[in-house]
């Protein structure tokens, strides 16, 4: 167990609000808390989600199930062997062995309990190429299985970033919250000391008292807002609970992802998938054509009591067409190459999804980075118009109503730069998962040259 007690400038606890330490309904702002999980950056919850979240366990279980039905396809090239034993009763004795030239029927053995055991083989002689279409099909679907794999576990670590980051934007609104009660409990004191000596009425104090209580109301419906998102994170990363604590974020993007050559998982799927539909049109067609097979077969013939043994062997090479199966064979035709189609179709969809998204992705991250820059400059304007407010209420030329106005303008101020900030990591994510990559906070441990870092104002 760690305690942590941390007081910024102006009596304010930002620092433990910013870990997620303090309880809004407390009445007053403690400066100790006790901390029972450590700060967990977006990096290891990320790598947690790739690692063990149920739903990236199930796409890769899923792309092993794909994997073996290769190995179940390619077997048929190798064909089949089978060990027999039966016991046969006759109500008339019967011939333990078969006729054989010269026929010599007096010596052979009657029986009428007879027991057979041997070996039967056959290997199929793939001439028409249907097990080889059929083996390119479960090749193609493992393909597609894999790259749906890496395409889950993209997406997942995509909506574990987008989870995070939302956090990261509750926690900036709350630690402009409480920066706004720490402000107000400050005036309050203010509008106080002027009620006894005179200098200020009693409305003024029950303004400052309203304000301050429907502040810390919003701070509670903030952190109900917080447990929400972790309990969604939670179920995402595998956990029963997350109350790890929130690293705030601390500086935007440096410059927007390029396109590379890497393969998008989603166009990949989607290009094996076609390959597995067509694959198997051609297995159809070919299943039309003659089949042939060689067979052989060991076998030994006795009477129940192991006596007048004889032993058989055969090879035979087969051929079988499937001259009518009532249309089956014409339907799996059809319905091949409708599955075909419906691939193709999907392959051009993922296309255009994929342009468009990329397109979207890119416009959303230059609109988050000039909207980032304009709460920049609000905040600004918002701090310098608090002091001036501040300064005036102290020595009684501002009325309640004008300080309130301009303490919840500069909350909402700090709230939206810590808002716009996890929304332009949100377009910076979205658009490397457009090109096939993974967060930034996943693939790379550079630092940005720039930092931002909101300082207390007051």
């Amino acid at each position: 167990m760690r305690i942590i007690s941390s007081r910024l400038p102006g009596g304010t606890l930002l620092g433990l609000l910013a870990l997620g330490v303090l309880s809004p309904g407390l009445g007053t702002l403690s400066a100790m808390a006790t901390v029972r999980a450590q700060s967990t950056s977006l990096t290891a919850v990320l790598r947690m989600i790739a690692a063990q979240s149920p739903r990236v366990l199930a796409a890769r279980a899923a792309a092993q199930e794909a994997r073996a039905h290769v190995g179940i396809a390619r077997a048929a090239r190798f064909g089949t062997v089978y060990v027999y034993a039966r016991s046969q009763h006759y109500n008339d004795p019967r011939l333990i062995r078969p006729i054989t030239l010269p026929p010599n029927v007096k010596e052979y053995s009657f029986a009428g309990n007879q027991l057979g055991y041997g070996i039967e083989a056959q290997l199929p002689l793939d001439f028409s190429l249907r097990i080889a279409a059929g083996v390119a099909g479960a090749r193609a679907g493992a393909r597609t299985a894999g790259w749906d794999a890496q395409n889950t576990r993209l997406r997942a670590i995509l909506d574990g970033a987008i989870l995070y980051r939302d956090l990261q934007s509750l926690l900036g609104k709350r630690n402009a919250l409480v920066q706004q009660i720490n402000a107000l409990q400050y005036s309050e004191q203010v509008a106080r000391s002027g009620l006894r000596t005179g200098l200020d009425s009693r409305l003024k104090l029950l303004r400052v008292e309203a304000g301050l209580q429907e502040a810390r109301a919003v701070l509670a419906g903030v952190s109900g807002r917080m447990q929400g998102l972790r309990a969604q994170l939670a179920a995402l990363m595998g956990l029963p609970g997350f109350t790890a604590l929130i690293q705030p974020i601390v500086a935007p993007p440096n410059t927007p992802p390029v396109a590379t050559a890497r393969p998008v998982p989603a166009i990949e799927a989607a290009h094996s998938s076609l390959a597995g539909s067509e694959a198997r049109l051609r297995a159809a067609w070919r299943d039309l054509l003659p089949q042939f097979y060689i067979a052989a077969g060991w076998n030994r013939n006795t009477v129940q009591s192991f006596h007048a043994g004889v032993q058989t062997w055969q090879v035979s090479l087969g051929m079988r067409l499937n001259l009518w199966s009532g249309g089956a064979q014409t339907s799996r035709i059809k319905a091949a190459r409708a599955a075909a189609e419906a691939a193709r179709q999907r392959l051009l969809a993922a296309r255009y999804r994929l342009r468009s998204a990329r397109w979207s992705a890119r416009a959303a991250w230059q609109a988050q980075a000039e909207t980032y820059r304009a709460a920049l400059a609000g905040l600004q304007a918002a701090r310098e118009s608090a002091r001036i407010e501040q300064n005036n209420f102290r020595v009684g030329l501002s009325s309640a109503t004008d300080l309130l106005d301009v303490e919840a303008t500069l909350a909402r101020a700090r709230a939206r730069v810590a808002a716009t900030l996890a929304a332009w990591w949100q377009a910076d994510d979205r658009l490397r998962y457009a090109y096939g990559e993974p967060p930034l906070a996943l693939t790379s441990a550079a630092i940005p040259t720039h930092v931002w870092r909101e300082e207390n104002p007051l």
